[in-house]
């Protein structure tokens, strides 16, 4: 099976969240930002209010058909029972108010009913001793064959990743590599600091993430890996940046926005469309086999923009 596993992260009920690993011709899991809740696979080409839902949307012009890596399968985790306890960097609005789970399990199913209009979607058991655990993209990176089961950066979160490699390796038959094998256990990440356009390899360099990770996803991965540092309000460089094609980025305006984007290099290395939104949780989109998931920030100009 030839994909790439990446994990995206939405805001759910109050928390960013990505939950769902998706598998193209490349493969790398999605789990980038606070919290995306699948992880898509490519196919190797050779916390804390309520959010609105996500308003899904295909691109009619061949770009992304033809320079966006291609998926075969998303694959996602129930919303566990102690969703309510995960961590977030973020406080809710309202602080009386915690995470609705039954809400959370709502937006959760309609997020999966938008990737599966554009991919496949497998949805795995909840682990309801492990809050986070529906973030699956920040458990794994791959790209074609290749994953890499990632060593989290929070403590709390490093007992996700064990399930996940069995399942890639015995089930998908991928060739995995384990993080925690190198470095002497002292390389950290989180999917959601890797993004992948299918022409660059971007690593963000975060509370969650550091260098020596980079170096075992570049020997793993057999591609260039380019570290981002970056400051700022955000959790993983997905929460602020993300990809709608691979000449294509999306990033928020101000000096923020302004500082990755001249730290990945963007427009030295081909990125001649670059979309500047003022909503910082607009840019984090799911881009996947010509169709664009997006949150309703009601954020109308950044809405606008998308369109």
């Amino acid at each position: 099976l030839s994909s790439r596993v990446a994990t995206s992260l939405k805001q759910l009920s109050g928390s960013c969240w990505r939950g769902s690993v998706l598998t193209p011709t490349r493969t790398r899991v999605l789990a980038q930002d606070d919290g995306i809740a699948a992880s898509l696979f490519p196919h190797a080409l050779q916390k804390h209010n309520p959010c609105r839902p996500f308003s899904t949307s295909s691109r009619t012009g061949d770009t992304a058909s033809t320079t966006s890596p291609k998926y075969s399968i998303a694959i996602a985790r129930h919303v566990p029972k102690t969703f309510p306890d995960a961590i977030s960097k973020f406080a809710t609005l309202s602080s009386d108010d915690g995470i609705d789970l039954k809400n959370s399990m709502r937006q959760h199913e309609k997020y999966l009913d938008g990737l599966r209009k554009f991919v496949p979607t497998l949805c795995l058991p909840s682990i309801d001793d492990l809050p986070d655990s529906l973030f699956v993209e920040d458990t794994v990176v791959a790209i074609g064959n290749r994953a890499v089961i990632t060593n989290p950066g929070h403590p709390s979160r490093r007992g996700e990743v064990d399930s996940i490699r069995q399942f890639l390796s015995e089930q998908l038959g991928m060739n995995v590599t384990d993080m925690r094998d190198y470095s002497h256990g002292q390389a950290y990440c989180d999917g959601g600091d890797v993004l992948y356009t299918s022409r660059h390899l971007f690593v963000g360099l975060s509370e969650r993430t550091n260098i020596e990770a980079v170096k075992v996803l570049q020997d793993a991965l057999e591609i260039d890996a380019i570290p981002v540092r970056f400051e700022g309000n955000a959790l993983h460089l997905k929460s602020v940046v993300t990809h709608v094609d691979s000449t294509t980025l999306l990033a928020p305006d101000g000096s923020l926005g302004d500082d990755i984007l001249s730290t990945m290099e963007a427009k030295e290395r081909g990125y001649s469309d670059i979309v500047r939104l003022p909503n910082m949780l607009a840019c984090n989109v799911v881009s996947v086999n010509g169709g664009i998931l997006a949150q309703d920030v009601g954020c109308h100009k950044s809405k606008a923009i998308l369109e």
